[in-house]
């Protein structure tokens, strides 16, 4: 028997809650609960962004694209210990109002697939790395956007960041 690390611990409570908050969310707006959860994303990130001000003397630039704020939001991250490094990501910025986000290693993989396995297509998933994304941008950028999985990968997922 192994002993689950606090570190390990962590991330596992914070999976937990993740995975409830999505299956309640599906419990009350169908196979489609988008924009419930687009309210929860960005209020995660807005506390996250707080925190890390209040708690730790980060400060987030401000920055007026989307690919911008998508950096930003990497960097951040980083100092933040929420990704590992910026290479978990890659950036493609196909026009100034959308921008491709290849997600290299993402640690909520497992429940887009068990939920793809009970039914759920691509298109209508959430993606809480995605969604807290596009918060970002709308909240370090002041730009309305949205964003859509577009495939799921081995390790991770495909999705853009569209301006509205």
């Amino acid at each position: 028997m192994n002993k689950v690390t606090k570190e390990e611990s962590g991330w596992m409570l914070a999976h937990i809650w993740l995975a409830a908050l999505e299956e309640t969310a599906r419990d009350f707006h169908g196979s489609r609960p988008k924009t419930f959860l687009e309210r929860a994303y960005h209020h995660a990130t807005e506390q996250f962004l707080r925190s890390l001000e209040n708690d730790y003397g980060i400060y987030p630039r401000r920055v007026s694209t989307i690919l911008e704020g998508l950096e930003e939001y990497i960097r951040l991250g980083v100092l933040g210990g929420l990704f590992r490094d910026a290479g978990q990501f890659t950036l493609t910025e196909v026009n100034p109002n959308r921008v491709e986000i290849d997600v290299l290693d993402c640690p909520y993989r497992a429940m887009c697939g068990e939920l793809m396995n009970s039914g759920v297509s691509p298109n209508d998933l959430t993606c809480p790395r995605l969604g807290c994304f596009r918060a970002a941008v709308n909240i370090l950028a002041d730009i309305d956007c949205t964003y859509e999985m577009t495939e799921i990968k081995e390790r991770g997922c495909l999705g853009y960041i569209e301006r509205i």
